[in-house]
């Protein structure tokens, strides 16, 4: 242990003046702990307060004693102060290189947040003209609906002429015209070559069904006609057509495949729901809960929620 020079306290740690060979204590010494050892080799000619200011000398010149000490105390608090403003501008350094380094870091985030509003403002741009899309897309759907519509109708248009037969047996060799003027004399109904456009067997989807026969009369009257005698018809069989074997065969509209389809769904849910009538007439498919309950035209899948 040592005792301090300035103070009288005891410190195990502190300085050595190199001119007066007096021991200090860190605090009155006015050098700190760090900036004394930072001194290495230096340490060996490091003086006192005092000894620098030439306190040491004797004359008749020198301070008092008591001034002298209190000379020492204010530049030891210098010098306590200077060491603390060492560190303090150390310290201002380090702040100051992170503030640099935050800075970096701000500008760039901010070049960043720049990017990433042009791509929102790039993304609302879109997200207007998908919404613009999406609001004409039901106004699209019902026009493409009516052109859908429109085609089926000049679909079965076509067909407005023509008989669709089924039921007759494929034989080697057969002459349609003669089958449709039998079916005809059966009906007590004239029709002449001439009124025919064209006879034909047409494919089916079903390759184990018989291939129906299609007539083409030339004036869409005298089809209407020819179909509703066939219905009221009772005799028209395969017997009395002379094929020698039972059975039915059905004189009906040429539909398309698609009205085919609806009537089947129609007869479905007129069945499931209670409605006497389904039938054909003119290529258009009607239906109808009792007698005295109006006629429901079915034109599209839509009007099959009707049959309720």
């Amino acid at each position: 242990m040592y005792t301090c020079a300035s103070c009288g306290s005891l410190h195990s740690e502190g300085t050595i003046c190199s001119a007066c060979k007096q021991h200090y204590d860190f605090s009155c010494s006015g050098v700190t702990e760090a900036g004394y050892r930072k001194l290495g080799d230096r340490k060996n000619t490091w003086k006192c307060p005092k000894c620098k200011s030439g306190s040491s000398q004797s004359g008749a010149l020198s301070p008092q004693p008591s001034q002298l000490d209190r000379m020492q105390d204010q530049l030891n608090k210098i010098m306590l102060q200077l060491a603390t403003f060492a560190s303090v501008a150390e310290d201002v350094k380090i702040i100051k290189r992170d503030v640099g380094s935050l800075k970096e870091s701000v500008e760039m985030a901010h070049e960043r947040l720049n990017s990433f509003c042009d791509k929102v403002n790039a993304i609302e741009a879109q997200v207007v003209e998908v919404q613009k899309v999406a609001e004409e897309v039901p106004v699209l759907k019902e026009e493409i609906n009516k052109l859908k519509q429109e085609l089926r109708d000049r679909d079965q248009w076509a067909r407005a002429n023509n008989v669709e037969i089924r039921g007759i047996p494929l034989k080697k060799n057969e002459n349609l015209y003669e089958i449709i003027n039998r079916i005809t004399s059966l009906c007590n109904f004239s029709v002449r070559k001439e009124d025919i456009n064209y006879i034909a067997r047409i494919p089916t989807r079903s390759a184990a069904s018989e291939k129906p026969i299609v007539v083409s009369l030339n004036n869409r009257y005298t089809k209407d006609e020819f179909v509703a005698l066939a219905r009221k018809n009772k005799e028209l069989n395969l017997l009395n057509l002379g094929f020698g074997t039972a059975g039915s065969f059905y004189v009906n509209d040429h539909l398309t495949q698609f009205n085919k389809e609806l009537l089947r769904r129609a007869k479905s849910l007129a069945k499931e729901n209670n409605f006497q009538y389904v039938w054909v007439k003119y290529c258009k498919i009607m239906v109808r809960r009792t007698d005295s309950s109006p006629i429901i035209f079915i034109k599209s899948e839509k009007d099959l929620q009707k049959i309720t």
